[in-house]
């Protein structure tokens, strides 16, 4: 788990975040970070590599490349893409924007507009994520509270659908939070088993993500992992969040990130031309009702040619106007050879 408490600290509505997203993203770009890039990318509190989940997303990865862009060779992706930036960003946009589309099973129609693209873009690196898991124990639709009170956070009282199930979760609780590990059916698959880890603070959600720490987190997780299944009863509204794109630049830059972002950047294992990271987006949905949930979501990662320190001005002398001229030497006192004035050559 990576960035959430930055992210509750930038919004104060719904989201949905990606941290499998954002890192697979990252590994797209490691390939070809040198010198303190790398240094920064491999700092980042990173660990979903190497840890195999039982549960069983649809994942897939791409390079969008300008016409023009000439890759180095042994950088991979599922798919490399020829785009048109710098002729025609709509273009580019459209190509990147169905790929996203195809990928995510038509929940993420768009994660790119030609507004973020310019003739400096040189390469896209994009993500996609589909997961649909079924619960463990359903919730029984006959349950379900079409009209139940929610209390938001600024004490408004709104109405929702309220799940209830009764079944064996995991439950664990402590000085400011109580938690369950809700189940999905995992179908005698290998590796670690899947839950929708549910939180409940006992005061401000908001503020406790905003001091959510990953210690913290591995901590609950921890509790939930050392408790028994017990018989609980477990209320979960049924809801949808089909949040906006969103840019993680601010997100990634506070968790460390800094000289990819910069004219300093060092990716000189993408290709010979200098580069640099411009902006990663990010857009996610999520569904959870009676049957399980359903969770997409697109990461990008905008690669644009960085500029070239300039070197001295050059000097500027043009002679459009009545002019002395000389033709002798200069290491000597010898009288020149001629010397004149044009008027008007």
């Amino acid at each position: 788990m990576i960035f959430s408490s930055t992210l509750a600290k930038e919004h104060k509505c719904n989201f949905v975040f990606s941290p499998a997203g954002v890192e697979a993203v990252l590994k797209l770009l490691q390939q070809g970070a040198r010198g303190t890039t790398a240094a920064e990318l491999n700092a980042l509190p990173m660990g979903k590599t190497g840890i195999k989940s039982a549960m069983n997303p649809a994942e897939a990865d791409a390079l969008f490349l300008a016409d023009d862009f000439k890759l180095k060779a042994g950088i991979k992706a599922d798919r490399i893409m020829r785009v048109p930036f710098a002729t025609d960003a709509t273009a580019a946009a459209k190509d990147i924007n169905a790929w996203a589309n195809e990928n995510t099973r038509g929940l993420i129609p768009s994660v790119i507009s030609a507004k973020d693209i310019d003739p400096r873009t040189r390469m896209v690196a994009a993500n996609a994520i589909y997961l649909k898991e079924k619960w463990l124990h359903p919730f029984p639709a006959s349950d379900t509270r079409e009209n139940a009170d929610f209390t938001q956070e600024n004490g408004n009282t709104i109405h929702v659908a309220m799940m209830r199930s009764k079944a064996k979760y995991r439950y664990a609780e402590g000085e400011n939070w109580c938690a369950v590990a809700i189940p999905y059916l995992m179908e005698s698959r290998s590796g670690e088993p899947g839950y929708f880890i549910g939180i409940l603070p006992k005061n401000s959600a908001r503020d406790f993500a905003r001091n959510l720490t990953p210690q913290q987190y591995r901590h609950i997780c921890k509790a939930l992992a050392d408790s028994t299944a017990q018989e609980t009863i477990v209320y979960l509204p049924r809801f949808e969040l089909k949040p906006r794109t969103y840019s993680l630049k601010p997100v990634l830059q506070a968790a460390g990130l800094r000289t990819v972002f910069s004219q300093a950047a060092d990716l000189s294992g993408l290709a010979e031309q200098p580069l640099y990271l411009d902006d990663v987006l990010q857009r996610c949905y999520c569904k959870a009702d009676e049957e399980g949930t359903t969770a997409a979501a697109v990461t990008i990662s905008i690669v644009k040619s960085r500029s070239i320190t300039p070197g001295p001005r050059p000097n500027l002398i043009c002679f459009d106007r009545p002019f002395l001229w000389i033709i002798g030497d200069l290491n000597t006192s010898a009288a020149p050879y001629f010397m004149g004035i044009t008027h008007a050559p």
